[in-house]
């Protein structure tokens, strides 16, 4: 068992320093942001104090009306402080280090899963109203750091952060239309699916009432899967009993898992979709994917290509540039969903159980399904613990709720970018 305990300070500022009361300054009527510093926290079980400090000044960054301190200008004033640190001390390194309104500071303790945190703020934002508060938080979840980290940036903002969407927010509709991929029940072989390998992928008959049922090992060998796994993609055999992989050794569960995907399904910008699925077995996920074409920007032949054009990667290279960008856009036009490029991602997750389990959500969780996606991909995920993983109906529809198109909602992280147009090819020279 490991101890956690955690004390928090904080002391409010206002720039500039020179207008500020608390540095003998007059008081500005119109404040601009409040300036805070985030202590690294005191804590004798490694370095729990400073992530935890780390996530309070992400997490209160995203707060327009807060400038936060970045953690190295933070740690050349300072190292760690716990709660029972001199508050004048604390007071001193704002106003002649930092000059901030706002500090916090603490020592955390962790005790096996519980975490355990006495937050304290002494607030001099408006001098002539003291709001000073402490806060005692407990935790022994897998989020303990977040859910702590959060709580402390509500009561220095005094408004509740933004909470995404969860699975189980809307009610699973009583009625779909027709399914927009082919064959989700398994029923027609694997029609609508890739052909099981027979090594990881099995499509066997089910217990009753349920027809066939996609069975996957993630016991299968690693490297020994992987290899006939290539054989398949290059044509050079087909899905056999004999396939040499054995259920010994590192799994395949350990790192890549098993895919098992769908055809192709045409995307409908600003549409709603909820992917269904039954499950029985531990733990796994559904993607859903989205491609665009990226034929315009490859600047190479697929592997799989150049051993059936009888070429290498090296006497592809040493082609005249034109012939390369002919062949390019010629195997494009033969082949191109081997030139579609993964745009967008989202996924189903599906709890562990030993007996069979529905599991239903909708997507995108907030608005409509992005412009550039052209193309969507089911991709029934089973990965760890090694085992055996059973799936049924996996069916994708169109929201029946959904009366017009939704405008796209961007994501929130800040500087993120996505692919939404493929550039011009760059086809190296010589």
């Amino acid at each position: 068992m490991i101890g956690i305990r955690v004390t928090l300070c904080t002391a409010l500022l206002t720039v500039p320093a020179a207008t500020n009361p608390l540095f003998g300054g007059k008081l500005e009527t119109k404040a601009t942001k409040t300036h805070v510093v985030i202590f690294d926290m005191a804590c004798r079980d490694g370095d729990y104090g400073e992530k935890l400090s780390d996530s309070i000044r992400l997490r209160l960054a995203r707060h327009k009306e807060f400038s936060v301190v970045d953690r190295f200008t933070t740690r050349d004033v300072a190292e760690s402080i716990g709660s029972d640190a001199d508050r004048s001390k604390v007071i001193s390194l704002m106003k002649d280090k930092l000059l901030v309104t706002a500090a916090v500071y603490g020592t955390v303790s962790v005790r096996g899963k519980q975490v355990d945190a006495n937050v304290a703020c002494i607030n001099f934002t408006d001098p002539a109203k003291r709001a000073d508060w402490t806060l005692s938080l407990s935790d022994s979840t897998q989020r303990s750091r977040g859910l702590i980290a959060r709580a402390v940036v509500e009561k220095l903002t005094q408004k509740a952060e933004w909470t995404p969407p969860q699975y189980g927010d809307e009610e699973e509709p009583k009625k779909f239309g027709k399914p927009l991929n082919v064959n989700g029940s398994f029923d027609k072989g694997h029609t609508g699916w890739d052909a099981p390998d027979l090594a990881a992928t099995f499509l066997i008959d089910g217990p009753k009432g349920r027809g066939k049922v996609l069975k996957v090992l993630t016991t299968a060998n690693r490297d020994q899967w992987i290899a006939y796994r290539r054989k398949l993609r290059m044509g050079l055999t087909k899905p056999t009993k004999d396939h040499g992989v054995t259920y010994r050794g590192e799994p395949v569960a350990a790192l890549e898992g098993v895919h098992y995907r769908s055809d192709w399904i045409d995307a409908k910008p600003g549409r709603r979709y909820w992917l269904i699925a039954d499950k029985k077995g531990p733990g796994a996920k559904v993607f859903i994917k989205g491609f665009l074409d990226w034929s315009g920007q490859a600047s190479g032949l697929p592997e799989s290509s150049l051993a059936r054009l009888g070429l290498t990667p090296e006497k592809f290279a040493n082609l005249p540039p034109d012939t390369q960008k002919r062949m390019i856009k010629a195997d494009a036009k033969a082949h191109p969903e081997q030139y579609r490029r993964e745009c967008y991602r989202w996924y189903l997750n599906c709890g562990g159980s030993n007996d069979w389990k529905h599991h239903a959500a909708p997507f995108p969780p907030r608005g409509g399904l992005p412009k550039h996606v052209r193309w969507l991909q089911i991709q029934v995920y089973s990965y760890w613990p090694p085992g055996q993983y059973l799936w049924d109906n996996v069916h994708l529809y169109k929201d029946p709720r959904q009366k017009a198109p939704l405008p796209e909602v961007n994501p929130r992280t800040k500087n993120y970018k996505t692919i939404t147009k493929p550039g011009p090819s760059k086809t190296p020279t010589k």
